[in-house]
């Protein structure tokens, strides 16, 4: 598998871009990508490492719903709350529906910050080839650093997050 490639930020450092091998999961600094302008999925340009950082954060602290919705995060790095049609829970066909899938996968993080939250994605969206989302993938190695969990993995395909309590 080809690298994949991350902003990564740690404090008191400046933000760097690292590549992740696909195959062993090693993270390895780059400098061949890390001079700007960068150009975003949605036309929009960065100059540096630096803004391309505060750019994924600002999206990070955006992805979390109000309470009594959920966030679906698009693959082009998108986020639009939504709110189950009836009642305080979402439904099969109103999931299925924003994630333009037939079957869903329901994942819990069972470590780090998001322990409260649950992912819903298409069941079969690796299988389809859907795109890598960024920011679901970005909440699994929150939940799952890669120096700590393996295989490395990747989340593909639109993905709902929300409390568990809001599944029906």
């Amino acid at each position: 598998m080809p690298p994949r490639l991350f902003v990564q930020v740690q404090p008191e450092q400046p933000p760097r871009i690292v590549a992740l091998c696909g195959t062993t999961g090693k993270r390895f600094v780059t400098h061949a990508y890390e001079h700007g302008p960068f150009k975003l999925e949605n036309g929009q340009q960065v100059a540096s490492v630096g803004a391309l950082a505060d750019y994924f954060a600002g999206q990070h602290r955006a992805m979390f719903p109000a309470e009594g919705g959920a966030m679906l995060l698009g693959v082009d790095g998108s986020t639009q709350e939504i709110r189950p049609r009836k009642g305080k829970r979402f439904k099969l066909d109103q999931m299925y529906e924003a994630l333009n899938c037939d079957f869903i996968d329901v994942h819990r993080p069972q470590h780090g910050p998001y322990q409260e939250w649950i992912l819903v994605f298409d069941d079969e969206g690796k299988f389809k080839e859907r795109p890598i989302n960024p920011l679901a993938t970005a909440l699994w190695y929150e939940s799952y650093p890669l120096d700590q969990f393996s295989p490395v993995d990747v989340v593909a395909g639109p993905v709902l997050l929300m409390k568990s309590k809001m599944m029906k």
